[in-house]
């Protein structure tokens, strides 16, 4: 390999580099962090949807968590529990109960003081979609339902800022193929 083709690797690499750079786009849990206050995230690197599904409700009925939402992605699942905030210690212990959650996201929980979940990037196409709401076992207060509500917006605004229906909000928009149920 001579130089010329040398340097056709590099720029390969580099473009490559470039364009994940520019793509990588991510939530972050913190909702106010001079109150020490994060939604709860969580990244799962299973393809069953059931496995996925039976792990949020044993969290919700043994934390107290309301609805989470389920996002399928290119080697699992994304969920969000948009309308619970919790200090971020208390985050850990949840990411760290949740059975099946990817164990290098349970990992790094433990060196940051915030999560993040990637939105778009990493693959060279949008590879997160809906896929549906696990109701949860509590109602969320008031104010947890504005400041959920502002991240879930954020998030569906990123996912795909041309759509219309972020707007209008998931409900209604989306079937369910989480748990299978309408989505009321």
């Amino acid at each position: 390999m001579g130089f010329v083709g040398l340097m056709r690797k590099v720029w390969r690499h580099r473009k490559d580099d470039f364009d994940i750079q520019y793509m990588a786009i991510g939530v972050n849990s913190s909702t106010d962090i001079t109150k020490d206050k994060h939604i709860i995230m969580l990244d799962f690197d299973v393809k069953d949807r059931e496995l996925v599904v039976k792990s949020v409700e044993e969290l919700q009925v043994f934390w107290n968590l309301a609805e989470a939402h389920i996002f399928v992605s290119k080697n699992g699942f994304h969920v969000f529990f948009w309308y619970d905030q919790v200090p971020y210690g208390r985050l850990k212990m949840i990411i760290e109960y949740a059975r099946d959650v990817d164990p290098m996201f349970k990992f790094i929980s433990r060196f940051y003081d915030h999560k993040t979940l990637r939105v778009i990037g990493k693959h060279k196409v949008r590879d997160i979609a809906f896929e549906g709401i696990v109701r949860g076992v509590r109602e969320p207060s008031e104010d947890e339902k504005e400041i959920g509500e502002m991240k879930r917006r954020e998030h569906l605004m990123l996912l795909d800022p041309n759509n219309p229906l972020w707007k209008v909000g998931v409900e209604g928009a989306f079937c369910n193929k989480a748990t299978k149920k309408g989505v009321a």
